[in-house]
């Protein structure tokens, strides 16, 4: 009796994994996107930098389990430093590069045919470095939305994002707050 009992508990679990696992797929995709950064020195208060709109490119690799989604993210955007005011420093003509590695956790609330909106947060590593100046990482959030289309094995997507993030540059604090909006490719397997 207790083997068959034990044999039953192994079938029915065996059998839900199977039914889990046909309810995930993974994914993988490549995006490019819109990216205004506004950088600010909170303790220099004579320079002030306007804001700069760039490309971005990056990729993404994730795991959709039901209305839930779990994504490692890649994204890298160059922008320049126009500087405003004289001070102790002078950045104004370098380029900002930042890279953000990071993941992120998509709720997909409703699905209607085809059409999949997601609310999403995330964290991850800010790297910034100002040309010649220096470089630092740090921990960051980022928050957002986006319409997934999904048409079967292929997604386009579009998303808006904000990403913060606070690094230190050549004995500097220089705060990071960026805009995003982004259009991109999923293939799923």
């Amino acid at each position: 009796m207790k083997r068959i009992m034990i044999s039953s508990l192994v079938f029915v679990f065996l059998f839900a994994s199977v039914s889990a696992l046909h309810a995930q797929e993974i994914y993988i995709g490549a995006l490019v996107g819109y990216s205004s950064e506004k950088p600010k020195l909170p303790d220099i208060q004579d320079i002030e930098f306007e804001s700069d709109a760039t490309l971005f490119y990056g990729g993404r690799l994730g795991l959709k389990i039901s209305m839930f989604a779990i994504e490692a993210m890649y994204i890298r955007a160059g922008h320049e430093l126009t500087q405003i005011g004289a001070g102790v420093i002078d950045w104004d003509g370098r380029e900002l590069e930042y890279q953000y590695i990071g993941a992120n956790v998509k709720l997909f609330p409703l699905s209607i045919a085809v059409f999949h909106p997601y609310v999403m947060a995330g964290y991850g590593y800010y790297m910034a470095e100002i040309q010649d100046v220096g470089d630092d990482k740090t921990g960051s959030y980022s928050v957002g939305v986006g319409l997934e289309l999904k048409f079967s094995k292929i997604a386009l997507v579009a998303e808006g994002k904000y990403r913060r993030g606070d690094v230190v540059i050549d004995g500097n604090d220089l705060e990071l707050g960026n805009y995003s909006l982004n259009v991109g490719l999923n293939i799923y397997f």
